[in-house]
């Protein structure tokens, strides 16, 4: 029976993989839309990446960036490419404008940034909401991250019913002619809050620079957006401001390496990201609404 598939490509290797065999495996009549959201604080590597994935395997991977708007509208999306795509963080920064700075307490990014665009250009395929299936990137390893209500949201995970754990995923890439250039630590938004803060503090241990855009929003955009106790905004856990954590960076620890080191609850929890962002995380309470 022929279907429909929204494929969220996150610009990870496992998204990757996915995408692939997704696309492999389709049957006459499947319908399916493969699109990257793209927020302005990708590393380079990984656009290119999401670019020689789409080249290599014809995947015609749409593009978008959020486009921000007065009022009570939600974001619609812009399409960009490889050439185009925001590289300053410009699409992030208007949503922190509007909505402010996202943290815990307020997770809005990946509903302004990811979600909303990328439901908005699919309406404007002509996909109906209900038309079609979700396919996100987790899995079996991660299957901790899916939702309870993943069949009402239309959302699957393929790896998770293929079996397919990282190890997997890291050796098909060893057979292919390229791969994605990148310490995990930088995978998708260098700097983003939802890091552990391991991870974090060893992009600030290596290049402090990389928290540049933060700081700045941060002095810019205090008190944006709705805030409950009326003080300045933070990305960062427990209140850290982007100075502490570069100044934090520069004392003792033990850097990030994969699996290569004892886990240590203080800096190795996570809000939701490991080396990729998906759309569809439980910390979004209305995942399918296109809240403004």
């Amino acid at each position: 029976m022929a279907r429909r598939t929204l494929i969220s490509f996150s610009g990870g290797r496992t998204s990757a993989y996915m995408t692939k065999r997704l696309l492999d495996e389709r049957q006459p009549g499947d319908e399916f839309l493969v699109v990257f959201a793209n927020t302005g604080r990708e590393h380079e590597e990984t656009l290119r990446f999401v670019d020689r994935c789409d080249k290599a395997w014809g995947l015609n991977v749409a593009w978008v960036e959020a486009v921000t708007h007065e009022g009570r509208v939600a974001c619609t999306h812009r399409l960009v490419d490889f050439a185009t795509a925001s590289r300053n963080g410009e699409p992030f920064e208007a949503v922190i404008a509007k909505y402010g700075i996202p943290n815990k307490v307020y997770p809005h990014c990946n509903r302004e940034l990811k979600l909303n665009p990328i439901h908005d250009y699919v309406e404007a395929q002509g996909w109906e909401k209900g038309s079609y299936e979700t396919a996100i990137g987790i899995r079996l390893d991660e299957a901790d991250r899916m939702l309870a209500d993943a069949k009402a949201q239309r959302l699957i995970y393929p790896l998770v019913r293929w079996g397919v754990r990282k190890p997997d995923v890291l050796g098909w890439f060893r057979k292919q002619p390229f791969d994605l250039y990148l310490e995990e630590e930088n995978g998708n938004c260098v700097d983003c809050w939802k890091k552990s803060r391991r991870k974090l503090l060893t992009v600030a241990k290596k290049r402090p620079e990389t928290f540049d855009w933060q700081a700045r929003m941060e002095a810019a955009y205090p008190f944006s957006g709705a805030n409950a106790d009326g003080q300045p905004r933070r990305f960062h856990r427990q209140g850290w401001t982007t100075v502490d954590l570069k100044a934090r960076a520069r004392l003792p620890f033990e850097p990030f390496r994969d699996g290569n080191h004892v886990r240590d609850p203080e800096l190795d929890d996570t809000d939701g990201c490991t080396e990729s962002c998906d759309i569809y995380t439980p910390d979004l309470i209305d995942l399918m609404g296109r809240a403004a």
